[in-house]
């Protein structure tokens, strides 16, 4: 199943945004915690493969980088779910029970990141499971 891209949420304008290396854009953004981070993304993801549609398969993605990669990963799991309340709301609201946060170490897309799954159970409450990946070409 292939999650394709297809309404981006964000709107900025210019002086929202900042620029670094490569074009990659950011919105800084100030969490309850008081922790800065920099998110890069933050989509409607269609579920669909090839010509079919699976709208169950729908989800809000939303990338950041993590203000603080090299803490323990119990306290990158507690940010990256305090970064899914920026989603929630939107995916209650619209009856869309999964989502995507995915966590990267630096705004140069480089070496481990993190995707948090998330779905909705039927109790109500919001299960995650986190992988890790790998950007192989730029490596």
């Amino acid at each position: 199943m292939v999650l394709q891209p297809a309404v981006g949420l964000a709107h900025s304008t210019p002086a929202q945004v900042q620029l670094c290396s490569r074009d990659m854009s950011f919105h800084e953004q100030t969490m309850p915690s008081g922790k800065p981070i920099r998110i890069t993304m933050c989509s409607l993801a269609s579920g669909g493969e090839h010509n079919d549609r699976y709208p169950d398969e729908d989800c809000f993605t939303i990338e950041y980088v993590m203000s603080s990669p090299e803490v323990a990963q119990e306290a990158k799991d507690r940010e990256a779910m305090e970064v899914f309340e920026l989603i929630r709301p939107i995916s209650e609201e619209w009856k869309i029970a999964k989502a995507e946060v995915i966590a990267f170490p630096t705004l140069k897309r480089k070496g481990i990141y993190y995707v948090y799954s998330l779905k909705l159970t039927p109790a109500g409450k919001w299960d995650y499971r986190r992988d890790s990946a790998k950007v192989h070409s730029n490596d």
